[in-house]
């Protein structure tokens, strides 16, 4: 830049965008008192983006630089590419009386302008967005003027396709809900004034090029809408229709006329009945609900029915609409409850759960203490009965304190499970194996006589031996286990003299150099 020459201009051209910018602050300020009613926050939000991209107007028109001016042009399309979608969702809003639209629309209705965004801070590198930018000086003053490129005209598209649909739905639900005409007039002709302003100023015959006047016609369209729709209540005041009432309702609504005919329903009971209303309408309400008893309902008893077709289940009340007549039309209120149901499921397979919890080691996976007991003395019992037999067997990790106070518990820890895996693995689907101790485990095999007991006992034995379990610093723990099994041949042992003649094998194995099996006196 040249030295001595004003980095800040202020000619006329500055003079519009200010006073847009003012103005639009006050109707900020006038919509900051209103109620939050459907439409009026994404209207607040519109009015605030406008108040941005005039003031990016006004900061471009001041400077000089042309990197300064440049930044500005690019911030100013926070607000175009905004000020389209918000009125997209203030007549969503408005027409579907939500305060709040989904996160998802949202993300999908600004998908593309966030790629125009993009688009624009990176114009430098690719062009798509204005193809030259250049500056240009008139009567003083220095202004930026910019030549469209291919993506310019997408975002156009897309802005008044979005500004064409939201007209039509407000004069639409307009037209249809509210006596006077005026509001419907405002609607249609708010954004008409914004495209006009645009249309102008994009124009190839356009004198003055760098005086965008779309953000007039933006704050000219809100102060049409403010005078037109806000201050005549029309938001606040929509007269209440059938379809208000009845299709705004979470529960399906069926109406049947005392013979059981339906004479009416909502848009959520014909989903449950899986067909349209002019299916519906004048038939009996029995040949959709066979499973209802419509007369019961209707005299105030309720019941849960199930809806084959589509495998929910819903909670049916009813009322007369005449409690007094002696016959009168019915109204049936649907409720699905299926999500009560499945959460009710949910609870009893967590109390299963929790009752397998407390007949399970949470380490190994195997029964407790507590289910091994229960289920030896349940086998006890059945082998005095049949004078049959069973086998139990104890096995002891020898040598386990010194693994965990060499290795730690993690070790430890990993021992214990691939001890149990081991112990798992040999024995057949009607065995219960447990951990019953810190280092001890034990096996209840049902008709089991002494030789089939000591087979297995010894094949666990060079299971557990055969463990392998490498530490992060390449040493190995050797895991080998001292066992003792004691048989039961009809009689009546007590489970407590059964685990006395297992233990007594299990100390004699040990004392015997550990790593072996050993077998209970008869």
């Amino acid at each position: 830049m040249l030295p001595g020459r004003p980095m800040i201009q202020l000619t006329l051209w500055s003079i519009s965008p200010l006073l847009v910018t003012l103005v639009a602050v006050g109707i900020y300020l006038r919509l900051a008192r209103t109620p939050r009613l459907p439409g009026i926050p994404a209207f607040r939000a519109l009015v605030a983006v406008v108040v941005f991209w005039s003031g990016c107007q006004f900061a471009e028109s001041l400077f000089v630089l042309p990197l300064a001016k440049l930044a500005a042009l690019k911030a100013s399309y926070v607000g175009i590419v905004l000020a389209p979608v918000l009125w997209f969702l203030f007549a969503i809003g408005y027409a579907l009386r939500q305060s709040h639209i989904s996160p998802a629309l949202r993300n999908a209705l600004a998908a593309l302008p966030l790629v125009t965004l993009v688009l624009v801070f990176s114009n430098a590198w690719h062009g798509l967005m204005w193809q030259d930018i250049r500056l240009v000086r008139a009567d003083g003053f220095t202004a930026l003027v910019t030549d469209p490129g291919p993506w310019f005209y997408v975002n156009a598209v897309y802005a008044y396709g979005l500004m064409t649909v939201a007209t039509t739905i407000l004069a639409f639900v307009l037209a249809t809900t509210t006596r006077p005409r005026l509001p419907v007039v405002g609607v249609v002709l708010a954004p008409l004034v914004v495209s006009v302003a645009n249309l102008l100023y994009l124009l190839p015959a356009n004198p003055v090029p760098w005086f965008d006047l779309t953000t007039l016609g933006v704050v000219v369209a809100a102060i049409i809408l403010d005078r037109t729709v806000l201050r005549h209540g029309v938001l606040d005041n929509i007269p209440v229709l059938r379809e208000r009432v009845l299709e705004q309702l979470a529960e399906g609504v069926i109406v049947t006329a005392p013979d059981g005919r339906i004479i009416d329903v909502n848009q959520v009971a014909t989903g449950v009945l899986g067909a349209a209303r002019s299916e519906v309408e004048g038939t009996p309400v029995t040949r959709w609900l066979p499973d209802l008893d419509a007369a019961a309902v209707a005299d105030g008893r309720s019941g849960t029915l199930e809806i084959q077709a589509h495998g929910r289940y819903y909670d049916v009340s009813g009322a007369k609409l005449d409690p007094d007549a002696p016959t009168s039309d019915v109204v049936l209120a649907l409720r699905d409850v299926t999500v009560r149901r499945d959460t009710e499921l949910a609870l009893r397979v967590a109390q299963d759960e929790l009752q397998r919890l407390v007949h399970t080691d949470s380490l190994t996976g195997l029964h407790n203490r507590r289910l091994f007991m229960d289920r030896l003395d349940e086998e006890l019992r059945r082998v005095e009965r049949h004078q049959g037999c069973l086998s139990v067997i104890l096995i002891d990790l020898d040598h386990f304190k010194q693994i965990n106070d060499r290795h730690g518990h993690d070790v430890g820890d990993r021992v214990l499970v691939a001890a149990a895996a081991r112990t798992r693995s040999v024995k057949r689907a009607t065995d219960v194996a447990a951990r019953i101790g810190g280092e001890e485990f034990a096996l209840l095999l049902p008709a089991t006589d002494a030789a089939g007991a000591l087979h297995l006992a010894e094949r666990l034995c060079a299971a557990i031996e055969a463990i392998d379990t490498p530490l992060m610093l390449g040493e190995r723990v050797t895991v080998t286990a001292s066992i003792g099994v004691a048989t039961v041949t009809g009689g009546s042992d007590a489970p407590s003299e059964v685990l006395r003649r297992a233990d007594q094998a299990l100390y004699r194995a040990k004392n015997g150099g550990r790593n072996q099996v050993c077998m209970g006196e008869p």
